[in-house]
């Protein structure tokens, strides 16, 4: 009994307001509009309950964000007792504590259309709460203040009392049967008043691609309507790739292309999907890898249908088989080969013949060993508007494979790519100024090489490792700079002092300056770490025959050449025969 008292109370309170004036006309029909949401956690148990409404004879809907934080699904069900699922979460926000949704709706229901705004000041407005019960229950009240919300919309406060927070999100409709927007309680508790947020502007609501990874959105776990837009559904796709997993997004991409069925993009982020992530569907899904690389290949064969250009669309098909095939050597599929990307390329090429596509070609080429023909693609980029630092950089590299190509070539292939990478020292331009000393040392040009080393410390601000003056130490060495080439070699020892090799190098130098004393101690140090180092016996036999210890020098050379140092036996017929 004491249950059923609350609910008693409640219907003569809307009755005695009711009964203050006679019910709207529109009552009776709009009132099949209202319904009740029901939202479920991770655990599928209840999360929340609450009121909404349909705005659409199709199921969309509005009702409290609150409801549908944490909230994994929902469902609502409508006045005569109707249950539909929550199919799509189509804009929310967080602030004024409101969510419009999708409902999987079998056929057409009544629905609240938005009332035109700014409403004025005094007009008649009336509230509808749920009911599933035949006599219809509303509250009259008047608009008695209006805060601009955003240009038409507003924020309402009416003279509607709010007996139970069970009216919370109720409709409020004007005198012509409009809704103008749902309950919101007074933010002090106070119930002799009520505010209302407009309908027109929470169904202005819609996900884009800058609000899609917010976290009002992610913490409802409910799938996200696409963007309209085309353009902002593919930004959307792209977002989503980083942030789930190979089946999760699978199913993105599923209702991506069921949303934008004639859409080029889909089809081909669904078939580079399958391909590149061909391992881990195949653990978590039905799909076996031959499985996933075959039904790529049906996705790139219809993006193409839908794709204006038909040699991107080949492009694209080639790409993926040659990313493919050059990372998986155990697959046997003749379609994911690197001669079959080079196939579907060539048909690209015939098609359109882009800058682009020969860049690809040169990659292919260089991975199957065509390293003459790789060149020339690479060089068909270079000599065009799209020639970037990486078709330099690997036209050198392919002609570095050419038998009695000029490595002055390919200096200056490396010089563009160099220049080319901008002016910020990144990474990639850095990689291309080691190459570049790489051929200028191999070209014996030490000087230039010395340049581009310190041009290299500049560029890093001097935050290099110990290796880097090892090396430059050995270019200054062969510039004739054997005082430079000390600081660097003792600078290597000091950084790195257990590294026999650098040790051996500041010998080396200190022989050069014939200052053996020193050098027999940066020897024997090195020695002491490693006893089997050729070479360091025959730099410790040069300093003791230099400073007339034949008898020691001799045994020092035997040493080198027992351990195989190739100009120990040179040395010895010199010194000790």
């Amino acid at each position: 009994m004491k249950k059923i008292l609350p609910l008693l109370l409640l219907c003569c309170i809307a009755y005695s307001v009711a009964a203050q004036s006679k019910a709207p006309k529109w009552l009776e029909k709009q009132r099949k509009a209202v319904i009740t949401v029901t939202t479920y956690g991770k655990d599928n148990k209840v999360l929340h309950t609450g009121i909404g409404f349909f705005i659409t004879a199709t199921g969309e809907t509005l009702s409290s964000y609150t409801l549908f934080n944490g909230a994994e699904r929902a469902e609502v069900t409508d006045a005569v007792g109707n249950v539909f699922q929550v199919a799509s979460i189509m804009g929310v926000d967080e602030l004024y504590d409101v969510v419009k949704f999708k409902t999987n709706v079998l056929k057409s229901v009544a629905f609240l259309s938005p009332a035109v705004e700014p409403l004025s000041i005094g007009a008649t407005v009336y509230a509808i709460p749920y009911s599933a019960e035949k006599k219809s229950l509303y509250q009259e009240g008047t608009v008695s203040e209006i805060n601009k919300l955003k240009e038409p919309y507003g924020y309402y406060k009416t003279t509607i009392p709010l007996p139970s927070n069970e009216w919370i999100n109720a409709p409020v409709l004007i005198e012509t049967g409009e809704v103008l927007g749902l309950i919101q309680a007074d933010a002090s508790g106070k119930k002799d008043n009520t505010y209302v947020l407009s309908a027109g502007y929470a169904n202005s609501l819609a996900v884009t691609s800058t609000v899609m990874l917010n976290t009002a959105y992610t913490q409802i776990g409910i799938r996200k309507a696409w963007p309209a837009d085309a353009n902002q559904a593919n930004v959307t796709l792209y977002l989503l790739n980083s942030t789930q997993d190979a089946k999760t997004y699978l199913e993105t991409l599923n209702d991506f292309i069921a949303t934008f069925p004639a859409n080029s993009d889909g089809y081909q982020s669904r078939a580079l999907h399958y391909a590149y992530r061909r391992a881990e569907l195949s653990e978590t899904t039905p799909l076996t890898v031959a499985a996933c690389l075959a039904r790529s290949l049906e996705d790139f064969n219809t993006a193409a249908k839908h794709n204006s250009s038909k040699g991107n669309a080949l492009f694209e098909k080639a790409r993926a088989i040659y990313t493919v095939a050059a990372s998986d050597t155990t697959l046997t599929d003749k379609n994911w080969t690197l001669p079959a990307a080079l196939a579907v390329l060539q048909e690209a090429l015939t098609t359109d013949n882009q800058p682009l596509y020969h860049q690809l070609e040169g990659d292919i080429r260089l991975a199957v060993g065509e390293y003459e023909k790789a060149y020339e693609s690479y060089m068909t980029v270079n000599r065009s508007k799209a020639a970037s630092s990486a078709s330099f950089y690997w036209a050198a590299k392919a002609l570095e494979n050419v038998p009695g190509a000029n490595i002055a070539d390919m200096t200056a292939l490396m010089d563009s790519a160099f220049l080319k990478a901008g002016s910020a020292p990144t990474e990639e331009k850095l990689a291309y100024l080691l190459e570049r000393i790489e051929y200028k040392t191999r070209l014996e040009l030490y000087p230039e090489a010395v340049a581009d080393y310190n041009l290299y410390y500049d560029m890093q601000n001097g935050n290099v490792g110990d290796a880097f003056f090892y090396y430059r130490g050995q270019a200054r060495f062969r510039s004739d700079d054997p005082r430079g080439a000390l600081e660097d070699m003792q600078e290597a020892v000091k950084r790195n002092p257990e590294e026999p090799n650098y040790l051996a190098e500041e010998a080396s130098v200190y022989i050069r300056l014939e200052n053996y004393p020193d050098a027999l101690v940066a020897v024997d140090k090195a020695l002491s770490i490693v006893p089997d180092f050729a070479s360091c016996h025959r730099l410790k036999g040069i300093c003791l025959i230099r400073q007339g210890d034949k008898a020691a020098a001799c045994e020092s050379f035997g040493k080198a050449k027992e351990l195989g140092d190739p100009l120990a036996a040179r040395l010895i017929r010199e010194h000790c025969q």
